[in-house]
């Protein structure tokens, strides 16, 4: 590309959030073969239109517009948000108002089956960002190896049955604010190599009290370190017992996930040093 087309400011560490509605495709399936008709007081069908509308209204608004300093981009049923690095406490203040409201959209639906539940998964970590400023379209656009980082993340939550998955440079730097706030919590998960990548990162889930399993996702923690120092130990059937007990106990994909591996291991035993780094950075 021509330089003269774009203008690039310096790199700077932010934090980079990724937020995606679950079952998106499926959703929109849904609406294709008309799941959801007109009801008593609807002069017209509910559209796929409306309900990204109420996507947006209900917990992506106030990510996207209450900080001037935030940049932030909507993808469809998605949003990236990219923030100063100094705005640990604000974005857990984001996350937590963020996730209340995909629970009051939820709650008020009650017994209607005509509009679809919210359900979404959020990935965060914190890395090197810069801004290109294109001509053509005279707009700023974010790049860098953090946003991809944050967007496999978001991608690896719901295999791990996760709401908000966070790399360890983000957990390290607001694990202050989420001691301090009986509101959050945190859950150790994985150590691994993501797609397209070549050094390993570490996953914590963080906790939010609106979460109808924080609870239970916070009784599951010991059994779970417990099965990973068994994992870390190749010590497969004892680790797999464990996290196949969480899944039934707790009903905790994460378990179920961890089981799994544990099996492939058990049959494909690795080779060399190991210390629990699964590597996912090829298909």
């Amino acid at each position: 590309m021509n330089s003269e087309n774009m203008i690039t400011k310096e790199k700077s560490n932010r934090i980079i959030l990724f937020a995606d509605i679950r079952d998106s495709t499926n959703i929109l399936l849904n609406f294709e073969k008309g799941m959801y008709p007109r009801g008593e007081n609807r002069n017209t069908d509910f559209t796929y239109d409306e309900f990204i509308r109420d996507v947006h209204e209900a917990t992506y608004k106030d990510l996207y517009l209450s900080h001037e300093n935030t940049f932030a981009e909507i993808y469809g049923d998605g949003i990236m948000a990219i923030f100063p690095e100094d705005n640990g406490k604000y974005i857990l203040e984001n996350i937590y108002r963020l996730t209340s409201g995909m629970r009051r959209h939820n709650d008020s639906l009650k017994e209607d089956n005509l509009r679809p539940r919210i359900d979404m998964g959020c990935g965060i970590t914190i890395g090197r960002v810069s801004f290109a400023y294109y001509t053509f379209d005279r707009r700023y656009h974010a790049l860098g190896q953090a946003i991809h980082e944050a967007a496999r993340v978001e991608g690896l939550s719901k295999r791990y049955d996760a709401r908000v998955l966070i790399s360890q440079h983000f957990f390290d730097f607001i694990r202050g604010y989420i001691d301090c706030d009986s509101r959050f919590s945190y859950r150790f998960i994985d150590r691994l190599v993501l797609y397209g990548f070549q050094n390993p990162v570490t996953l914590y889930e963080l906790l939010l009290d609106n979460d109808p399993r924080f609870e239970t996702k916070k009784s599951s923690i010991e059994a779970y370190n417990e099965a990973y120092t068994r994992y870390c130990n190749r010590d497969w059937t004892g680790a797999r017992d464990i996290f196949y007990d969480i899944f039934m106990k707790y009903g905790l994909g994460t378990g179920s996930v961890m089981a799994n591996r544990c099996d492939r291991l058990a049959k494909n035993e690795p080779e060399g040093f190991w210390e629990g780094i699964w590597d996912s950075s090829k298909k």
